[in-house]
């Protein structure tokens, strides 16, 4: 399945955006690629290393139909909003940009994407998406972008292991706990789940403030240190290694792939390599994640197409929005990729009424967008530094939590 690729993050604030030499005029700018004045041409940018042979396939076809060309630029997720900024200083942006959607109420805010609600109003379209996917691509009341495709956390387990004990999965946090507890044996931990230092941990932690009912602006309530505390008995009571420090999400499904773990919090787009690489004659399962005190809830990844605020061309760029996203054509790329639809109207097709599929999209149902603002990079290292000091050890949950609160309060009000 295709990954959804948090890891890496540069920094995007507003103090580095500025520095970057971009104005507030940014908008009346135009780009300065060679094809910005051939009306035949539009640039597109996408990190995608390796991608499907139907993702190629809506780029061509639109080329086949309309005889404009797709000059397709790849660039590593790595190096990629560095390189937005740096395309935008220099008002050379492309006309067409692929962003994660974390990236979306940055770019917008700085003015980098074109506001794009009017055509997507006209569209008729946006009342299908799923309410996690639309909110990513939306900021300060405004559209500036189409979800290509989304992803969710879920929860693998060892069904064998499961079946063998007579045990149900998880639906709470305290069932979580007290079967993690029971599955831990010898080399065998009870659950795992990413903790290391970059966004795929705080995929997961976000989604257990959400299920407590705290969000970053509460990180002081009693329902943040529910969360934080949660974590705490996990590593406490040795269901969950210490060393998740170093495992992101593939290396936590990892570990229960290689039977050192019972159960393991992942992405929905690891499931067909969970379920295929179980070894020793084991069978995987999945199911959503265990609700919180307060309600079910998950984090929301996946990729919006954008188009830039400097095109001279964003009249052919909606038109490639409207014919790739269109929900017949998303649908073999969805098939091919095992990513999810942000669509509703995608769900009842007879490719995600098949097991998992049922079970992925309740938790995309309940998936919610990161929609921080521009700083959110900065708030989401002040969580690491948060959920890492809990784990190793080095702060107690309350502690860790006013410092983290000291560190993002002031950015939200910014």
């Amino acid at each position: 399945m295709a990954h959804d690729h948090i890891p890496n993050r540069t920094r995007l604030t507003r103090r580095t955006f500025l520095a970057a030499g971009l104005t507030a005029t940014l908008a009346a700018c135009t780009t300065g690629n060679e094809s910005a004045s051939n009306p035949k041409v539009l640039d597109f940018w996408d990190y995608q290393q390796q991608p499907e042979k139907n993702y190629l396939k809506r780029l061509s076809d639109f080329t086949a139909k309309t005889g404009v060309k797709i000059n397709r630029r790849v660039i590593k997720y790595e190096d990629y909003l560095a390189k937005i900024l740096q395309a935008a200083a220099a008002r050379q942006l492309p006309d067409v940009i692929m962003i994660d959607n974390p990236w979306n109420s940055s770019l917008a805010e700085q003015g980098v994407l074109e506001d794009l609600t009017s055509r997507v109003k006209a569209w008729g379209q946006w009342d299908n998406f799923y309410p996690g996917p639309a909110a990513s691509a939306t900021w300060k009341g405004k559209i500036y972008g189409v979800p290509n495709e989304s992803n969710a956390l879920t929860l693998y387990y060892d069904k064998t292991l499961f079946d063998q004990k007579h045990i149900p999965a998880p639906t709470t946090w305290d069932e979580l706990s007290r079967i993690g507890k029971a599955l831990t044996e010898g080399k065998r931990y009870g659950v795992s789940a990413p903790m290391t230092r970059s966004e795929n941990s705080v995929f997961l932690y976000e989604a257990w403030l959400w299920q407590a009912g705290a969000d970053l602006g509460s990180l002081r309530s009693p329902a943040a240190l529910r969360a934080t505390d949660h974590l705490k008995s996990l590593v406490s009571s040795k269901t969950l290694s210490t060393e998740s420090l170093s495992w992101d999400l593939r290396g936590s499904v990892t570990e229960l792939v290689n039977g050192r773990s019972a159960m393991a919090f992942g992405g929905t787009w690891d499931c067909d390599w969970v379920f295929d690489n179980m070894g020793n004659g084991r069978r995987a399962a999945v199911t959503t994640l265990p609700k919180g005190p307060k309600s079910a809830a998950s984090n929301l990844g996946g990729e919006s197409w954008t188009i830039a605020s400097t095109s001279t061309k964003k009249d052919t760029a909606w038109q490639l929005l409207e014919f790739a996203l269109d929900k017949d054509r998303q649908m073999p790329y969805l098939v091919e990729s095992g990513q999810l639809p942000s669509r509703k109207d995608l769900a009842s097709r007879s490719a995600f009424l098949k097991d998992p599929y049922p079970t992925l999209l309740k938790q995309l149902n309940v998936a919610e967008a990161r929609v921080y603002g521009p700083d959110y990079p900065r708030m989401s290292d002040a969580l690491i530094n948060l959920f890492q000091s809990v784990v190793s050890g080095q702060s107690t949950p309350a502690d860790a939590l006013d410092k983290a609160a000291k560190a993002i309060e002031p950015l939200l009000a910014a």
